[in-house]
């Protein structure tokens, strides 16, 4: 199968690509090389300036969607105001992959085993999309791109002061995620997000507000997600196993949150 490669350089211009080719948009490659399942045309986004920055603004964390996982495990204000969303990225797949893997693609390809975005759920992040106009909705309500949208940035609200991320996987961080999960919490509030429980990553309504009470009951915290999850058997894990290792991560992390 030929190719063609399109590289424009102002969002609009990859916007009438998108619309008048069906193209599909390029960061870094990483899924591409391994799905197969793109366009023949390729809207490279790497030429678009404004994609690649962290901006930190005190009460939220602004990431370009083409800022790689190898700069965020790097960064000193997400390691220290976004420690799950560090944890995720040191464990997204090998060095190589993280040198090149971007945070938008990694939103965008909506696989229900990303580490990254199981911790932006917990931490209640918004994607920015542009289409023609710029747009904002929870990551956690992102299914699919729409009339050609293209994610510009997540923006990550700091004012959780608990957040940690744990993943089981077949081996070590290189393989995919059997399950994850990640926790994030104020003090009161709490967010629980699990990854590879459901046909997209999902944030666990009724575990989280059994969390947030007074008095945690871990078993019924425990029974509440068993509940939410809709895990499937597969290559990487059984229903049943899935299910053991939610119990045993939401325990983890609820020690850790010191609930």
């Amino acid at each position: 199968m030929r190719y063609r490669l399109h590289i424009p350089t102002t969002l609009d211009q990859a916007l009438e690509l998108k619309r008048s080719t069906g193209g599909t948009y390029l960061a870094a490659g990483t899924v591409i090389l391994v799905n197969h399942s793109h366009a023949e045309d390729l809207i490279s986004l790497e030429k678009i300036p404004g994609l690649k920055s962290i901006e930190d603004s005190g009460e939220a964390i602004t990431i370009g969607a083409l800022v790689t996982f190898d700069e965020i495990e790097k960064c000193r204000c997400i390691m220290d105001k976004l420690p799950s969303l560090h944890q995720a990225a040191c464990l997204t797949a090998g060095p190589q992959i993280r040198h090149r893997a971007t945070i938008g693609g990694n939103i965008g390809c909506f696989s229900p085993a990303s580490d990254a975005v199981t911790a932006l759920v917990a931490l209640d992040a918004q994607v920015e999309l542009y289409d023609g106009s710029y747009h904002r909705m929870p990551v956690e309500g992102l299914r699919e791109l729409k009339d050609g949208s293209i994610i510009t940035s997540v923006i990550v609200p700091t004012r959780f002061c608990f957040s940690a991320f744990e993943k089981v996987g077949k081996r070590n961080a290189m393989s995919v995620s059997v399950l994850n999960m990640a926790l994030a919490g104020d003090g009161k509030l709490f967010r629980l997000a699990a990854g590879c429980t459901a046909p997209h990553v999902l944030f666990c309504s009724r575990t989280s507000a059994l969390l947030s009470t007074d008095a945690v009951d871990m078993e019924k915290a425990k029974d509440a997600l068993v509940s939410e999850i809709r895990p499937i058997d597969d290559r990487w894990g059984t229903v049943e196993y899935r299910k053991a290792v939610s119990r045993n991560l939401l325990e983890k992390l609820v020690s850790e949150a010191g609930l």
